[in-house]
């Protein structure tokens, strides 16, 4: 629905995308999920995602989305860092 709808406030979307109540973690989850980051460097990774949403800007709601791309990135390039963890630092 957020990739295929034209004219969503990016803004809102990413104030939305770093909120800490379990539903919109849920929606945050399940929206990084949908991304694929395999062969991609990490920077271009973060761009692809950061193209569709505005990040807000709360460090607390920032920290939330990094650590799924994080997760995500992984995810998808198993041979690259050796955990979530080594990832979401240079995501920061």
């Amino acid at each position: 629905f957020v990739l295929q709808t034209p004219g969503l406030d990016l803004k809102a979307m990413g104030d939305y995308l770093g909120e800490g109540d379990d539903e919109a973690i849920a929606v945050m989850h399940s929206y990084v999920e949908s991304f694929r980051f395999q062969g991609l460097l990490l920077d271009d990774a973060i761009r692809q995602l950061l193209t569709t949403f505005r990040l807000p800007g709360e460090a607390q709601k920032i920290d939330r989305i990094m650590e799924k791309l994080a997760e995500q990135y992984c995810n998808d390039n198993p041979s690259v860092f050796q955990s979530a963890d080594t990832a979401y630092v240079p995501a920061q």
